[in-house]
């Protein structure tokens, strides 16, 4: 399973941006998740949106192309 592959990964940069950045899992299956999905446009696992500090998408990544550390890395040290 891809989004359990990403797991460690996301780990990492919870890690590595702890009192930096927030990173929050959500389960699209939930009715939290439904809502996020479609509000973002989130319909495949495992998927990566950084927000700025206004709530603004500043990076987007959906499916299963591997997990974007380095965009992410730079998207979320902006």
């Amino acid at each position: 399973m891809v989004c359990l592959a990403a797991k460690p990964v996301v780990d990492g940069l919870e890690e590595e941006f702890e009192g930096r950045a927030f990173v929050v899992r959500v389960e699209l299956s939930s009715e939290a998740g439904r809502l996020l999905g479609r509000r973002y446009d989130i319909d495949t696992v495992p998927s990566f949106v950084a927000f700025d500090r206004s709530g603004d998408v500043v990076f987007r990544r959906n499916g299963s192309g591997g997990v974007p550390l380095k965009e992410l890395r730079r998207a979320l040290s902006d």
